[in-house]
């Protein structure tokens, strides 16, 4: 009876194996192991993402609340980012809660920077890009005040970015400006905007939002932006907001 017992465990094995190697349960079973570990794989990827979004909205809030306001280009820029880069309604409203809650504390703006590089794991160039955006955001009124370079500063030493790496950027951004700081015409402005000379103020607001959606660097993306890309676009953007303000003006 034993016998019979072994020989029957025997075949079962044998039939186990054999199974496995010819028929769809083996690579069942191996497509099952491989999926799952591509979905933990896209898990954690999409985990890192969402705590990048997180410290740059909280970088974001604290370079533009530094002056002691948010100014309407500041916000229009927060905007069109919560709307480029949140996944859904929830995730925007946490976005915009996290700007909010961050922008009435910028003593912090070393802490929060030295925390995002233990938290999300970034290569130092991705950090740089990551710094230059925020350069960008400090440049998007038209002037870098002292208190926004010294966050920028706190921000660079918490990425362990050199001052020298800082400030040619600023000044990459700055050079740019002066060489088109020539006074704009309306001509020009409405040239740039696209717009009809005989456009209304909610028709200009209209065309602005949507030249600012598309040609401002994508913040949250910021290791598929360049330098050369993200001064292209700090240019092109001050621009659009000069050439807004000047036909803003004229409309009262």
């Amino acid at each position: 009876m034993s016998f019979i017992l072994i020989l029957l465990a025997i075949l079962a094995f044998y039939w186990y194996f054999k199974t496995w190697g010819k028929n769809d349960v083996f690579s069942g079973i191996k497509g099952f192991a491989k999926g799952f570990k591509e979905g933990m794989i896209e898990e954690r990827i999409d985990e890192y993402k969402k705590r990048m979004n997180y410290y740059v909205i909280a970088l974001l809030a604290k370079i533009a609340k530094s002056d002691g306001r948010v100014s309407e280009n500041e916000a229009d820029m927060i905007s069109q980012i919560l709307d480029a880069n949140a996944r859904d309604k929830r995730e925007r409203d946490f976005l915009k809660a996290t700007f909010n809650e961050h922008k009435d504390n910028i003593n912090d703006v070393f802490m929060v920077a030295r925390e995002f590089t233990q938290e999300v794991p970034l290569a130092k160039k991705e950090f740089l890009n990551v710094l230059n955006l925020l350069v960008f955001m400090a440049f998007i009124d038209g002037e870098m005040n002292a208190k926004k370079e010294e966050m920028l500063r706190e921000i660079a030493r918490a990425f362990y970015v050199s001052e020298y790496e800082l400030k040619a950027f600023i000044e990459g951004i700055s050079s740019r400006k002066n060489a088109n700081s020539k006074a704009m015409s309306l001509d020009e402005a409405y040239k740039i905007l696209e717009l009809d000379k005989n456009a209304s103020l909610n028709e200009l607001k209209k065309r602005y939002r949507e030249l600012a959606k598309k040609y401002h660097p994508d913040i949250l993306n910021a290791n598929n932006v360049s330098k050369e890309e993200l001064e292209r676009g700090v240019e092109r953007f001050h621009k659009i907001n000069e050439a807004y303000e000047l036909i803003k003006k004229k409309l009262g």
